[in-house]
C-alpha cells in the first residue's frame, strides 16, 4: 500500500486534478490519500488567538478541517472512495482517508501545531504497514536523500515528523506539486527528494545541512 499526502497548500493548484485522476486510475498497490488542511486549518490558526480556545481543541479542529478537504478532494474525484476506519482502509482500492474517527480523540497524537497532516500521513502510513509515503508539496523540493531534521528545519516537514518517521519502516519521498510523474510509481517520480533517517547507513552528512534545503527550496 502507499500513503499520499495532498498538501492543503495544493487546493488551487492546477495539477491537483490530475493527480487524483492517477492515484484512481494508476495500476499497482492500493493507495490512500490523506488531506491536508488547506484553507480550513487557515481559518482554525486564524481563529484561536482571537477565540481563546485552547491547542486540544485547536488541535481537533485542524483534524477536522482534513476531514472537510478530504471531501473536497472526493468530490473532485468521485471515483475515490471515502474510508474512515482500518478496515475499510485497508479493503479500498484507492481511498480518501477521513481522519477523524481514527485520530481525532486518539490521546496518543500531541495536541499541537507542530503535528499537521504530514506527521498525521506517516502515523497512518505506519498503523496501516504501508510499503511507502509519498508527501505531494507545493514548496520546491530538494534533490538526492535528506535527514527528516534538516527537511524540518528547512519547513518542509513539520517538527514532529523526525520523531514519527522512526517507526516507519518503508520509504518516504517528498514531490513538488507540478511534477506529476508519467506514472506514479516509486521509479517514476524522478527527482522527488527521498527521506531518510539520520541512523540510515546510506544517508549523507552533507545531504543533512539544512541551509543547503534552505537555498534549493528558494
Amino acid at each position: 500500500m502507499w500513503v499520499v499526502k495532498l498538501g492543503g497548500s495544493l487546493h488551487d493548484a492546477p495539477s491537483l486534478q490530475a493527480w487524483l485522476c492517477r492515484l484512481v486510475e494508476l495500476p499497482g498497490p492500493p493507495r490512500v490519500v490523506v488531506p491536508g488542511g488547506g484553507p480550513f486549518a487557515d481559518a482554525v490558526r486564524e481563529l484561536q488567538p482571537r477565540l481563546g480556545f485552547g491547542d486540544l481543541p485547536a488541535h481537533r479542529m485542524a483534524i477536522l478541517a482534513m476531514q472537510q478537504y478530504g471531501l473536497h478532494l472526493q468530490a473532485l474525484e468521485p471515483r475515490l472512495d471515502l474510508a474512515e476506519t482500518e478496515a475499510e482502509l485497508l479493503a479500498a482500492r484507492a481511498a480518501v482517508w477521513l481522519p477523524w474517527r481514527l485520530a481525532g480523540r486518539d490521546a496518543t497524537l500531541p495536541a499541537s501545531w507542530d503535528v499537521t497532516s504530514d506527521s498525521l500521513a506517516c502515523w497512518l502510513a505506519v498503523r496501516l504497514g504501508a510499503t511507502a509515503l509519498v508527501l505531494v508539496k507545493s514548496a520546491e523540493t530538494p534533490a538526492g536523500s535528506h535527514a527528516p531534521e534538516a527537511l524540518a528545519a528547512a519547513g518542509l516537514l513539520d517538527p514532529a515528523f523526525p520523531g514519527f518517521v522512526q517507526d516507519f519502516a518503508g520509504t518516504v519521498l517528498l514531490a513538488h506539486r507540478d511534477r506529476l510523474p508519467a506514472a506514479l510509481t516509486l521509479a517514476g517520480l524522478g527527482p522527488a527528494c527521498r527521506v531518510l533517517p539520520a541512523h540510515d547507513a546510506s544517508f549523507s552528512s552533507a545531504g543533512s545541512d539544512a541551509s543547503m534545503i534552505r537555498r534549493a527550496t528558494r
